[in-house]
């Protein structure tokens, strides 16, 4: 019979050295966290996961993008309060003005939200599939980087620029004497304003779906290398305990006990 005290003891025993092994472990954890020491590489992918070197540059690129928004927004809230015809009227107006909305808009969803959200991707392929952008693959993040910011930057402000020209003069054509029709402002606002805009904003808008292009071949390329590196899973069967193997001498096959012999 097992005296309970002896058995608490020793599970007592147990319990505290498994703490210990695990305050050993936290301990290391913690040494390589605050980069005092050393660690095996191993421990260190267990315990902290590796950085995305792309997704920290989108993550910039998209904090720039939303300071210029920031900034343009209160521009265009102040131009709407103090300016005449202001930005309010000119997207009031429609016509031309309908340029101003849209480019804003434009901006708003291709610039600091996308390029924010772009940066989960590089995340993604970086940290948790642990494939990291190396070669050619690095070019296309570049291209994708420098091409799609530009593109979208200068599109989405020309377009705006345009549609503000636009509205202030089809503002300014509305209040002369004798008025002008609808029709006529309209023709006088394409001709003067309008018109030279789509040859400068077509460019900038092609360079930005070459450079989102760009990032996504990068993309497919740097995804297959990652599952190409994936482990397999090999599904092994369990081993057989040794009361279960028998070993005759002078026979080369080996043979298992399952039932017992009851030919005796």
């Amino acid at each position: 019979m097992v005296c309970p005290h002896s058995w608490f003891g020793y599970n007592m025993e147990k319990i505290s050295n498994v703490s210990n092994e695990l305050g050993k472990a936290h301990a290391e954890i913690r040494t390589a966290q605050s980069g005092k020491g050393t660690m095996s590489d191993t421990k260190w992918q267990m315990s902290i996961s590796p950085s995305s070197k792309w997704a920290n540059r989108f993550i910039i690129a998209a904090i720039i993008q939303g300071a210029l928004a920031a900034g343009l927004t209160a521009w265009l809230l102040y131009d709407a309060t103090y300016d005449t015809p202001g930005a309010a009227k000119i997207v009031a107006s429609g016509g031309g003005g309908t340029w101003l909305t849209e480019g804003y808009l434009a901006y708003i969803m291709f610039g600091p939200l996308a390029i924010a959200v772009t940066a989960l991707f590089y995340q993604h392929l970086e940290v948790n599939l642990r494939a990291p952008y190396k070669g050619w693959s690095n070019i296309f993040a570049w291209l994708h980087l420098v091409l799609m910011n530009v593109g979208v930057v200068a599109g989405t402000w020309l377009m705006m620029n345009g549609g503000w020209r636009a509205g202030a003069l089809a503002y300014s054509l509305g209040q002369q004497t004798p008025p002008l029709s609808p029709g006529q402002i309209s023709g006088q606002v394409h001709v003067q304003v309008l018109s030279g805009y789509p040859g400068y904003i077509a460019p900038f808008a092609a360079i930005a779906i070459l450079g989102a292009f760009a990032g996504g071949i990068g993309y497919l390329v740097v995804w297959r290398r990652a599952l190409k590196k994936a482990p397999q899973r090999v599904e092994t069967r369990p081993q057989e305990s040794a009361s279960n193997l028998r070993v005759r001498e002078g026979d080369n096959s080996d043979s298992f006990v399952g039932t017992p012999d009851n030919s005796h």
